[in-house]
């Protein structure tokens, strides 16, 4: 209890029950004969107390515990002595209570205060004896009450990886600093992966990021005080081994092979670390797969490695994006037949019938239909996650999922009734929305703005949160899982992340589709008004837009294997050519400064087929063929990238058809899996030839018991 007698220091007094020692002395003697193998024999070889410091403010009592081991580190029961070397700052009951003060003679009450009234301070070492072997000292400091602890300042801007940085707290009692007096602190980092901090308070950088680092005594903290580790300024992914200052950032690779690679960073101090701690990942898993720094080419096509400091694994407390150059992978051959593809019809079907999604064999000669999958609602969407373990269905019942090694379908929840949009590299996010359109209406599965919504589905946690933002088309997420790119067809970009609250900025215009550049550091959304950018490290919209033939664009994907992107601009498609520079250190990252210079040139290719609105656009993910959908024409239009000589073309459909609906390519992009309107066939197109060779019926049909196309086929990627 405090002693309220003298008025100038508060000091404290602790009364334990006479009892209280007692037992502790018989608790302590039980103790420690208890908790190990019985010694054979009872030769005391250590005694251990259970703590090196104490810091402890006049009239506290914090209780010890002795243990005894023998030679063999086994238990020994026995007794302790407990001593202190300064009894007028420090004393301790046969009970192992430590006073800070002078306990009275019955071990009940610990006076804290000196005989003028004052709280009594200084240190006094504590040490236990059993059996002729006397314990390692117990330091403790005896103190007036801390009423504040502080840090010094950080003045560097940041840390180099591996640097360190000596911190200095300060304990006051009120106004009096009372540091020498406490013994140590205790340190502690908020994010600890950023920079770890020691006993003593010495910091060291491990991570780009920023970490609050608090020091403490007893339940006293100071105000965090924060340190940065250096954010990257450049990052260059080239293969591991090359010489130094010639990296190889491309490689040609047959299936099966592997490479080592390796990412060095330049901090924004201009300090270089080789094998930097950043996360090297690849954008098209089903043709290039990274694991740590070894890459495997997994099938034909094109992928790019990025190597990205982006939070939860880097760049912590920041949130400021840093990707390196784009490392491409082209992988020789051709996709092999051995997928499934999959098709449905998204027209409600006759009243009380089944909802059928089809599975087509695609290895089988000719491709053989498979056994009926039927679905709870009426389907508007299927994307596959990379792994194409996992489809996401969007449908009139809710959000279903469809397992495609038993082909069994299982309506997640019923809530979010819309289209997916788009899901995670991981597969464990999926955006859905009720405004984007009904591809057999055309017009948005919900039209009234108030009511539309965004959902995001998290496949890990099994939660579904809701979003109420209207106008959601399209959806693109990072490769690296930070963050997506929502686009609404009023102009908005909602910008969503596990990390970040939602944003919502708008760009004006009507938005219908957005993608991101292989290599990371921009975004680009399909607008009325042209392509537009959006730098991805401060979700800012750019001066700098890419040049296109008009105004109007429809759809716009990126090549996966170079800085290329494709739009659809009728009467034809843009082919832009994108070039980033590298920031220079020394810099210091901030919104404001983190985009780099970009620049364009636009190769434009006419069709010669006039106006069309395109229903879809298919880029292969090395660019070796693009495919287009257009409305109302009973052809795909085709671009062949020979060498980056790129040449447009068309496929003719079969007599009868009326427009190709909806189609998937394989990873190589040379097959055109695609379902057909007015002949109500899937087709298969070879690219390379541009012969539409294969046409499977389907039997789909309407409400009113016509005759329904295939207007939703997907390929499983792998």
């Amino acid at each position: 209890m405090r002693n309220q007698v003298f008025p100038k220091m508060q000091a404290k007094k602790t009364r334990y029950p006479l009892f209280t020692g007692i037992a502790l002395i018989l608790f302590v003697s039980f103790a420690a004969g208890c908790g190990g193998s019985k010694s054979k024999n009872n030769a005391i070889a250590s005694v251990r107390i259970s703590s090196t410091s104490l810091s402890m403010v006049a009239g506290d009592v914090v209780a010890l515990s002795a243990s005894a081991v023998d030679s063999s580190n086994a238990n020994v029961s026995t007794t302790f002595t407990f001593n202190s070397s300064n009894t007028q700052i420090a004393t301790i009951s046969p009970a192992g209570n430590v006073c800070a003060g002078v306990w009275d003679t019955a071990f009940v009450i610990c006076n804290g205060s000196d005989a003028q009234g004052n709280p009594i301070s200084g240190t006094a070492i504590i040490t236990a004896t059993a059996g002729g072997v006397t314990s390692g000292p117990v330091t403790v400091a005896v103190h007036p009450s801390i009423t504040r602890v502080t840090i010094d300042p950080v003045t560097e801007p940041c840390f180099s990886i591996a640097q360190t940085h000596q911190f200095v707290a300060h304990a006051f009692h009120n106004t009096t600093e009372i540091t020498n007096q406490i013994g140590s602190f205790s340190w502690s980092a908020a994010s600890p992966t950023v920079a770890s901090v020691d006993a003593n308070g010495l910091a060291t950088a491990h991570v780009p990021g920023i970490t609050g680092v608090v020091a403490s005594v007893g339940a006293t903290s100071s105000p965090a005080v924060f340190l940065k580790s250096c954010m990257p300024v450049l990052i260059v992914l080239h293969v591991n081994g090359d010489p130094a200052g010639v990296p190889t950032e491309s490689a040609v690779m047959n299936v099966s092979d592997t490479k080592i690679v390796q990412a060095d960073m330049v901090d924004e101090l201009g300090a270089v670390t080789p094998n930097a701690p950043v996360t090297i990942l690849s954008n098209n898993s089903t043709v290039a797969t990274v694991s740590g720094t070894t890459l495997t080419a997994a099938s034909p096509g094109g992928a790019g490695l990025q190597a990205v400091c982006a939070p939860p694994n880097c760049g912590i407390g920041i949130g400021t994006p840093i990707y390196s150059n784009l490392f491409g992978i082209f992988v020789a051959g051709a996709s092999p037949n051995t997928t499934t593809v999959y098709a449905t019809s998204t027209f409600p079907t006759v009243p009380g019938s089944s909802i059928p999604l089809i599975p087509i064999d695609a290895s089988k000669t000719p491709p053989v239909a498979g056994t009926t999958i039927f679905l709870p609602g009426f389907p508007n969407s299927l994307v596959f996650d990379r792994s194409g373990a996992t489809g996401f269905i969007g449908t009139s019942s809710g959000l279903v999922t469809l397992d495609t090694g038993s082909n069994v379908v299982n309506l997640i929840s019923p809530v979010p009734i819309g289209k997916v949009l788009a899901v995670s590299a991981d597969g464990t996010q999926v955006i859905v929305s009720n405004a984007a359109n009904d591809p057999s209406t055309g017009q948005p599965i919900d039209p009234f703005p108030s009511e539309q919504r965004v959902w995001v589905f998290d496949k890990a946690a099994n939660t579904i949160t809701t979003f109420v933002v209207p106008g959601a088309v399209a959806a693109n997420f990072d490769d690296d899982g930070f963050r997506a790119y929502i686009v609404a067809s009023n102009g908005n970009v909602y910008v969503f992340s596990p990390f970040l609250t939602l944003q919502t900025f708008n760009i004006g215009g009507v938005n219908t589709d957005v993608t991101q550049l292989a290599s990371g550091p921009f975004a680009y959304v399909a607008n009325s008004a042209g392509l537009q950018s959006i730098a991805t490290c401060n979700n800012a919209p750019q001066t700098t837009n890419p040049p296109t033939n008009s105004s109007a664009i429809q759809f716009v994907h990126s090549i996966r294997d170079t800085n290329t992107l494709v739009a659809v601009d009728s009467p034809g498609v843009d082919i832009e050519n994108v070039n980033t520079a590298d920031l220079t250190p020394p810099l210091t990252v901030t919104p404001a400064n983190c985009p780099g210079i970009v620049t364009y040139s636009n190769n434009f290719l006419d069709f010669g087929v006039g106006a069309f609105t395109a229903r879809q656009l298919l880029v292969g993910s090395a660019g070796t063929h693009i495919a287009v959908l257009p409305a109302g024409l009973n052809k795909v239009l085709t671009v062949v990238n020979a060498n980056n000589v790129f040449s447009a073309g068309s496929v003719p459909l079969p007599a009868g058809a009326t427009e190709a609906l909806n189609g998937s390519l394989t990873p190589d992009g040379a097959t055109l899996w695609v379902g057909v309107g007015g002949t109500n066939t899937v087709d298969r197109i070879n690219l390379n030839t541009n012969v539409d060779e294969v046409q499977i019926p389907m039997t789909f049909k309407k409400a009113d018991g016509s005759p329904a196309p295939p207007n939703l086929v997907v390929i499983k990627p792998k």
